[in-house]
């Protein structure tokens, strides 16, 4: 089944620093957050409370009126929950009647959108982001049935990271009691959960449906949903965890269940990346490396097979950081090393932020 369509980069003006880009899926809202950082100019539609009438306020009537804002970004956030980016800064340029420069407004990135932005300097992993996000077009979606008696959780797993949508508990008559009672409420568990199923399946574009867990719960789950009759279902696929939630997530995606029946989503190379450096670093073999000291000492001797950086790491410090971080991960591609960002909205993030938010695989072991 289609995922949906590319990045569309509509314009670019790099001597004046200008790349005009339109949102058009979820995952495009990834790339804007990981595009955009303080400092840099926006210039997109947005709406913005005004208010008309006198002065005295009483005949005072305020409203949302749409125009077109250019901000001087100072904070980014990227609100998954509610699918935007928000984009908070100081307004340079907008109608006069309705706005004073020098003011502060939040500008929400939605689906849809269109928005301009400007920047000193374009980092060369930046283009080549919105290049890859050109060509490669929309990843997947996967979404992740964990379940176990009585208790199930769903999650969407894509670019942006895993996301719980849904938690379902219900208590379920025990076998030694009336096998009638505990097959009728396993029934009505399985009917809770594929209405959430179906739901999710009508908000998102679902590549792949995933059901996991440690026992048979799994497999009959999957008989149950296979024979409801859903239209268009999406590839089904049962999986033995050891666990449900987080943990039972996150092993499937570091066996590359995922990949191995739909190609291309990034999420699951990342968590297993991440796992590799943690478990050399354990072994203290010198093929992992991590903080900036070490993984640059590996970057200089050409050693580095994948850099990994967070996205946190990447939109911090200020503009001499950024621009050593650009050279290091210019170096890296030119010894024909790869360079992934890793999000922190999920595990494999977090791990890596907590090794300093930038760590390396290498080819081959270095003197330190």
């Amino acid at each position: 089944m289609p995922f949906g369509g590319i990045l569309k980069v509509l314009k670019r003006i790099l001597k004046e620093g200008k790349v005009k880009i339109k949102i058009e899926f979820l995952d495009d809202l990834w790339q804007v957050y990981n595009v955009v950082i303080p400092g840099d100019t926006v210039i997109s539609r947005t709406t913005r409370r005004v208010r008309v009438g006198d002065d005295e306020g009483r005949k005072q009537e305020s409203f949302r009126k749409p125009m077109t804002l250019e901000i001087k970004v100072e904070d980014v956030n990227f609100h998954s929950f509610s699918n935007r980016v928000r984009l908070k800064g100081i307004i340079l340029e907008g109608p006069s009647e309705y706005v004073t420069k020098g003011t502060y407004h939040t500008i929400n990135i939605e689906t849809g959108d269109t928005l301009t932005i400007i920047k000193e300097r374009w980092p060369k992993y930046l283009l080549d982001r919105l290049t890859k996000a050109e060509k490669d077009g929309k990843s997947p979606i996967a979404l992740l049935v964990t379940i176990e008696d009585g208790v199930a959780e769903l999650f969407l797993a894509a670019d942006f990271g895993i996301r719980e949508v849904v938690r379902i508990r219900t208590s379920i008559s025990r076998k030694r009691g009336d096998q009638k009672s505990h097959d009728a409420t396993m029934r009505e568990f399985f009917i809770d959960v594929t209405t959430a199923l179906k739901s999710q399946l009508e908000q998102s574009e679902i590549g792949i449906i995933i059901i996991a867990g440690p026992g048979f719960v799994k497999d009959h789950y999957k008989d149950h949903l296979l024979s409801a009759g859903i239209k268009n279902l999406p590839s089904v696929v049962a999986e033995s965890t050891n666990s449900i939630g987080i943990p039972g997530a996150k092993e499937i995606l570091f066996r590359g269940v995922i990949s191995t029946a739909v190609e291309g989503i990034k999420l699951e190379e990342e968590t297993q990346l991440v796992d590799a450096i943690i478990e050399h670093i354990a072994k203290d073999d010198g093929l992992g490396a991590y903080g900036p000291a070490e993984v640059k000492k590996a970057v200089q001797f050409g050693a580095v097979e994948n850099l990994l950086v967070t996205d946190k790491r990447l939109r911090e410090g200020d503009d001499k950081h950024r621009r050593w971080m650009d050279q290091m991960i210019r170096d890296t591609e030119s010894a024909r090393g790869k360079f992934h960002i890793v999000s922190t909205e999920h595990p494999a993030g977090d791990q890596l932020q907590n090794l300093g938010g930038i760590a390396a695989l290498l080819r081959y072991r270095i003197d330190r």
